[in-house]
């Protein structure tokens, strides 16, 4: 069969500003990515389902959301740290602090629990949320860590760079290119589109090399290799 192109969807409310980039992916892009997730070694590769809903219990503990939510509200999980990445950079700090916990808590477990197959194989999955549950973590991951310093410093350009045409223009382009034969090809290609746009919108270096991490980083464990580049000047 030839390839079919994947659609990418691109959230009605992409206008609001967001750290965590707005964007939805239908079912078959993420059946796709939990594909090419797969564990090569499944002897190191477990997520412990105890230890995982006590972790994500106490990490829910901060934004008051209740015990039960787990990775199956991956959307509400979303917009709920977006919500709180949103309100000011001390805020951004506390979260990316119980970032830090929920990683330490898990432990070996952290990055099995935070991968599309082993979640798409538990019992009736949810593909949305299984996906914004993963991409809500990596992105934290990625802002928490590699890019801390740029965000602490750029907090407000940054965050509302996701309103822009711009921005808009650059996920358009993804969601009419990418197809199951260019997959990564595609992630590439809108890394780079994003690291001009965020360099035109808040200044060159970081702030490309930010925006173009930020969104590769969902797909690191789907597109093996790739990186983004820090622009020289």
């Amino acid at each position: 069969m030839h390839s079919v192109a994947l659609t990418l969807l691109v959230l009605v409310g992409a206008s609001q500003a967001a750290l965590l980039l707005p964007y939805t992916l239908p079912d078959d892009v993420i059946q796709l990515m939990a594909f090419r997730e797969q564990p090569q070694n499944a002897a190191i590769s477990t997520c412990n389902d105890v230890q995982f809903n006590y972790c994500q219990a106490t990490f829910n503990k901060f934004f008051g959301m209740d015990d039960s939510i787990s990775w199956r509200n991956g959307t509400y999980i979303f917009n709920t740290v977006q919500k709180y990445l949103m309100m000011n950079v001390t805020e951004l700090v506390k979260v990316c602090n119980t970032r830090t916990q929920f990683y330490q808590c898990l432990g070996t477990s952290y990055y099995p629990c935070m991968n599309l197959y082993t979640l798409l194989n538990k019992p009736q999955p949810d593909f949305p949320n299984a996906f914004d549950y993963v991409r809500t973590f990596r992105g934290l991951e990625w802002m928490c860590v590699g890019g801390f310093s740029e965000v602490v410093a750029q907090w407000g350009c940054l965050g509302t760079f996701p309103t822009t045409n711009a921005y808009l223009n650059c996920i358009a382009n993804f969601n009419q290119t990418v197809a199951a034969n260019n997959f990564c090809p595609a992630v590439q290609q809108t890394g780079a589109c994003l690291n001009d746009a965020y360099n035109a919108a808040c200044g060159a270096p970081g702030s490309g090399y930010f925006g173009c991490e930020n969104f590769r980083i969902t797909f690191d464990n789907s597109c093996w290799g790739l990186r983004c580049m820090v622009d020289s000047q």
